[in-house]
């Protein structure tokens, strides 16, 4: 959800919505399942509030907590507090979309009552519940369900609070674990103090546009930024923004780096950029087809086509762009688009295999990129292998990846990456989406770079109508530290300049990092490790 998305949502008034979403008349007063051959029992929400709010056993719900182990309790008292970064009018628009119903119906398994009577009741306990100062958890869920039994699948609940744990507090503990690790390092000498890094190049550029016709679809447009007076042809960029995305969120990073010397070719997609997704939220156009994101590292490959036909025929072109020495940075979708065209190879059985959980009625899917990938299983495959060998370099900023890689095809990966992931991204999680397939990785040049409490949108420039909660803090600091991430990766394996690899090191970086947005480097992380950073306890 980004900028245009965000007007959007934010024009949808609260009034408006309370006319459409009748609010509780009744509260939810108790939770009853049913535990065979034991019969029916109940748990009063009362109970469950001040255990969750207090940490308090209540005489009532201790003949329950005595049941299951500490640990167990503590991941249900952190499930039942955990805020999510929403509010009011995103939920409402959010149930519209295609994606926004599988999520509810992936909630409602839940719920043991005819879908006609909970689905309406669960929406608006959630519409309401992300109204309410203290914002959207399931403590205030429960509290705000208009029926006064909330009938529930007790297997189905008991597989949610596992997956749950996984999905939103591991990712704590891995930074945790991270903290502990962190030990002072040897100082490595910098070629000028990393700051610079972050400041103009001297390089002047001119920009055109490029257009590719796709046969039967929307043509794709591509801004170059063509470096002026440069001694030999610059090594180029391609930027591949996300999905409900375009060019204008990377724009800063662009423009540094083409100062820096730096081709760039910027790329709306325009079957997943922020105008398509905006017409569908307002019911005037729907998602694309699956294979419309799937086949994207193959656009790349077509526009970096295009411009090497410009540089070979067109004079003000010639010798001004290296399109043997290409660069990708792409961010969530267009990170999964970099990994592609990169030389991860797509895993289709890998895909229909994880997306039969949601059809599993014990199992919730919490992982809204698994969702997105789910929606093309009946489609088409993709082609498997679209690596463009050009592309010397990617960093994939909060990328999708799994489970459309897998480990054998992130494992053959051999171009240089650098990954970047943030503890607090809802849309594309840490764990499943970043550090787990990390681990998978097998070539030297690899780096995990981790950012504590940065979000999906943290890196994107253009948020401001956004509210905070979803952007997540200090985002100018995000933007400076992918302004040296960049400058430094990328002239360390597209120009060679091996000097700029110190700027990777974890004492150089730990000088510019600061908090709110604690920033970790990695050069290798074994599942083994990850394993044990999970199971750190904060």
């Amino acid at each position: 959800m980004f900028k245009i998305l965000s007007r959007f949502l934010l024009k949808v008034s609260l009034g408006i919505l309370s006319s459409l979403v009748v609010s509780p008349v009744l509260a939810a007063e108790q939770i009853t399942f049913n535990y065979p051959p034991f019969g029916e029992f109940y748990i009063s929400i009362q109970d469950l509030e001040t255990f969750a709010l207090e940490g308090k056993i209540t005489p009532s719900f201790a003949y329950y907590a005595q049941k299951v182990t500490p640990q167990e309790l503590t991941k249900l008292r952190e499930l039942l507090n955990k805020p999510f970064p929403v509010n009011a009018d995103e939920v409402y628009n959010f149930f519209r979309t295609e994606i926004g119903q599988e999520v509810l119906a992936q909630v409602i398994k839940i719920i043991n009552s005819p879908p006609d009577e909970s689905k309406p009741a669960l929406k608006g306990a959630l519409i309401t519940a992300a109204e309410d100062p203290k914002g959207l958890t399931i403590i205030n869920v429960l509290r705000q369900y208009s029926l006064p039994n909330i009938r529930v699948n007790l297997p189905t609940v008991i597989n949610t609070v596992n997956s749950a744990d996984e999905f939103f507090n591991q990712t704590d503990r891995v930074f945790s674990w991270l903290d502990q690790q962190s030990v002072s390092q040897s100082s490595v000498k910098l070629p000028t103090p990393i700051e610079k890094l972050t400041q103009p190049g001297q390089v002047t550029w001119r920009q055109e546009s490029v257009t590719v016709n796709r046969p039967n679809q929307e043509p794709i447009i591509a801004q170059v930024y063509i470096p002026n007076n440069l001694n030999k042809p610059a090594p180029v960029i391609v930027v591949a923004p996300g999905l409900n995305s375009d060019i204008g969120a990377f724009g800063y990073v662009a423009k540094h780096l083409a100062s820096h010397g730096f081709g760039i070719i910027a790329i709306d997609f325009p079957q997943t950029d922020a105008q398509r997704i905006w017409q569908e939220l307002a019911g005037l156009d729907t998602i694309p087809k699956p294979n419309a994101w799937l086949q994207q590292p193959l656009d790349v490959t077509s526009v970096l086509n295009a411009v090497e036909l410009k540089v070979k025929s067109d004079a003000a072109w010639k010798g001004k762009l290296d399109l043997t020495n290409v660069g990708m940075l792409g961010q969530s979708l267009g990170g999964y688009t970099s990994l592609g065209i990169g030389g991860s190879q797509t895993a289709w059985s890998n895909v229909t295999k994880a997306c039969q959980t949601l059809a599993d009625p014990y199992q919730l899917t919490f992982n809204p990129a698994l969702i997105w990938q789910c929606r093309g299983v009946n489609g088409i495959p993709p082609i498997e292998n679209m690596q463009d060998e050009r592309i010397k370099a990617v960093i994939a900023v909060n990328p999708v990846t799994n489970p459309i890689f897998d480990q054998q095809s992130m494992g053959s990966m051999k171009t240089p990456l650098m990954m970047i992931s943030g503890s607090a991204d809802i849309f594309a999680p840490a764990i499943p989406e970043q550090i787990r397939p990390f681990t998978w990785l097998t070539q030297s040049d690899k780096y995990l770079v981790l950012i504590n409490n940065s979000t999906h949108l943290s890196f994107l420039e253009g948020t401001n109508d956004l509210p905070a909660i979803i952007v997540g803090p200090a985002p100018d600091l995000a933007h400076k530290y992918l302004q040296v991430l960049s400058l430094a990766f990328f002239n360390t394996y597209l120009n060679n300049q091996t000097e700029f690899k110190a700027y990777l090191e974890p004492s150089a970086l730990s000088s510019i990092s600061q908090k709110p947005l604690q920033m970790y480097i990695l050069r290798s992380l074994t599942p083994d490790q990850l394993t044990e950073a999970i199971k750190t306890k904060n």
